[in-house]
């Protein structure tokens, strides 16, 4: 891990090009949107304030330690666990909300490699973030690596999506995160963040 956060504008990716996505190697609209609907019925009718840091960890997809060779296969792993639990499970129909496609949440983006581990994301949100302010791994959408004009600058980045139970907590984890390891997604310069006209990630 990095002992020395960068301040978020050397994160600028300028003409990159992204490197490695999941599901199945190819981050098209339908597969994002389709793994994105997947992880918003799940978590959704999970979502409680009553347990912030368990009510979306379900032990069965419980992921690695996030080291970096392994976070593809990582992320692949808790991916294909929820789809299969959704189909293998009875129906649970998502909570009254309108939201469009989001249902109300928001998506959120985590830079492992800037964690610091200082464990003021976990205090500020009662421990939906956890100690490296990792989110909760149900609420998992993807995997991304940009390749930057500098190496310096070459980022893992996770994309999350927040239920609106915990819109106001984890706003408060992000305000409160001094290395800017976590992020609202449309904030960051991610190259996901830029993709126009795409319903998916608005």
């Amino acid at each position: 891990m990095r002992l020395i956060p960068r301040p978020p504008g050397s994160r600028e990716p300028g003409p990159s090009r992204m490197l490695y996505d999941l599901p199945q190697g190819a981050w098209e609209r339908d597969t994002r949107f389709e793994v994105l609907e997947e992880t918003i019925h799940w978590c959704a009718p999970r979502a409680t304030l009553d347990a912030p840091a368990t009510c979306l960890r379900s032990p069965a997809f419980q992921p690695q330690v996030m080291v970096d060779a392994d976070r593809f296969a990582m992320m692949k792993r808790v991916i294909h666990s929820r789809h299969d639990a959704l189909r293998g499970g009875p129906p649970r129909p998502l909570p009254p909300r309108e939201g469009g496609l989001l249902q109300g949440g928001r998506l959120l983006v985590y830079f492992p490699d800037d964690s610091t581990t200082d464990g003021v994301a976990e205090m500020w949100t009662q421990g939906y973030f956890n100690v490296d302010s990792v989110p909760p791994w149900d609420a998992w959408v993807g995997m991304f690596r940009e390749d930057p004009e500098s190496a310096p600058q070459m980022n893992d980045y996770l994309i999350a999506w927040v239920p609106p139970a915990f819109l106001s907590s984890v706003a408060q984890g992000i305000s409160a995160n001094a290395e800017f390891c976590i992020q609202w997604l449309e904030d960051s310069t991610t190259m996901m963040a830029k993709h126009p006209k795409d319903p998916t990630l608005s």
